[in-house]
């Protein structure tokens, strides 16, 4: 098989009009380079393809702040990659990638109809970002006379006044993104139950953020108020929420299924760690939707120098098994059904992702589930902020709704 696939790829050649892609033969992929995903992991990475099919890849970081500034500049002039890795597509850069609908290899990578444009599928992924998780310090749970996660929003506030009574920090919250970051974590579950495909809804007119957050907001408000969100955290760095996390000084964290990744650096902690999917409102429901994002996806671009060279190297990076094993325990990432190696954490976070209903679209949404703006995460977290300095959920509601109707 290996062989008649370098076949079909040293035989391809595509002349496609763009003037980006490779150059000298070699597939150029712009990737995201962080200290852990730095250039010899990239390479390293797809040296397996290269000894296979005698291509060569070219890994190249942003030219600007990140990927998602730099392709769209990079199409402006004429000089994007083949392959970008990273981000997602959007109404602006959709019509310069290639539609990957027809590809079966494609159709079965996670998340891959979730984040389909109309009818076209322009990215398909690794793995899967659990986004709607709790992390629990279980020594704080013994002592404050906790025997189990709740599975219900009562049973969750009620230990939130037992970790508080016991001496913790109730919830670990941080300022920034995290703030309205955490809020959506926590109500994915519910939001999703009591609307489906909230953000469709609101597009359609019929349903507005406001109400379906303002339950939320309340819920938030009250632990605010009864102190188990304390009001400073609103101007917490992440990295030091992380920290006070990891220290042992806190009871609950709402986090994505990256803190894993944090948590494994860090090593032997002075207590074990548990991780469970939020509550829902109604009994019987637990778990609820799993609010999720595509991980490591990468998208094709259209009429690239090397665009059939360039579709086999997504699709080797995709569907190989040691490629997907190698990027699934690099950075905390995770697939559904999946058998790769995680620490003890990533082991329950992998239970929580295979048990989940049904995986949701966070945010501002994905593909065709998609709210009728730009920039809601950003305008969230500043309405979720504001609860911290005397705004009512009613006000925060409001908000946030003539924030959505003026930038329709």
């Amino acid at each position: 098989m290996a062989t008649a696939v370098s076949m079909l790829l040293l035989a391809a050649c595509s002349n496609g009009s763009n003037a980006g892609g490779g150059s000298d033969g070699q597939i150029r992929m712009m990737v995201n380079l962080t200290d852990n995903l730095d250039q010899a992991y990239w390479e390293k990475l797809v040296k397996p393809f290269e000894d296979t099919t005698g291509l060569k890849v070219k890994i190249e970081g942003p030219s600007g702040k990140s990927v998602a500034e730099s392709f769209p500049q990079q199409l402006a002039a004429g000089t994007a990659p083949d392959v970008i890795q990273s981000i997602f597509p959007d109404d602006d850069t959709a019509p310069e990638l290639l539609d990957l609908s027809g590809e079966k290899w494609a159709a079965g990578t996670p998340m891959f109809n979730d984040y389909a444009m109309g009818n076209a599928h322009y990215v398909v992924g690794v793995g899967e970002q659990a986004q709607s998780l709790v992390y629990y310090n279980k020594t704080a749970f013994k002592k404050a006379g906790i025997s189990e996660p709740p599975a219900s929003w009562d049973e969750f506030t009620q230990d939130l006044g037992k970790l508080k009574k016991a001496g913790y920090t109730a919830m670990q919250t941080a300022g920034q993104f995290q703030t309205g970051l955490q809020l959506q974590q926590l109500y994915h579950p519910t939001l999703n139950l009591a609307h489906p495909k909230w953000q469709t809804s609101v597009k359609d007119k019929k349903l507005s953020v406001g109400d379906a957050y303002e339950p939320m907001f309340r819920k938030y408000a009250d632990w605010i108020k009864s102190g188990y969100v304390a009001k400073s955290d609103a101007g917490l760095d992440p990295s030091q929420a992380d920290g006070n996390f990891i220290a042992g000084k806190v009871g609950f964290y709402p986090n994505g299924s990256w803190f894993t990744s944090t948590l494994d650096k860090t090593g032997d902690l002075p207590f074990d760690v548990g991780v469970f999917s939020p509550p829902t409102d109604s009994a019987g429901t637990q778990p609820g939707p799993q609010g999720a994002t595509m991980a490591d996806p990468y998208m094709v671009l259209k009429g690239a120098k090397h665009e059939d060279d360039a579709k086999e190297l997504v699709r080797y990076l995709v569907t190989d098994p040691k490629a997907i094993a190698t990027q699934l325990e690099a950075d905390g990432v995770f697939r559904k059904g999946s058998t790769a190696q995680h620490s003890a954490v990533g082991q329950q976070v992998q239970a929580i992702l295979d048990d989940a209903p049904s995986l949701v679209a966070v945010g501002e949404g994905m593909g065709n589930t998609r709210l009728p703006v730009t920039g809601f995460n950003p305008k969230f977290t500043e309405v979720v902020q504001s609860l911290y300095t005397g705004a009512t959920p009613e006000q925060a509601a409001k908000s946030i709704d003539q924030w959505v109707d003026e930038n329709r």
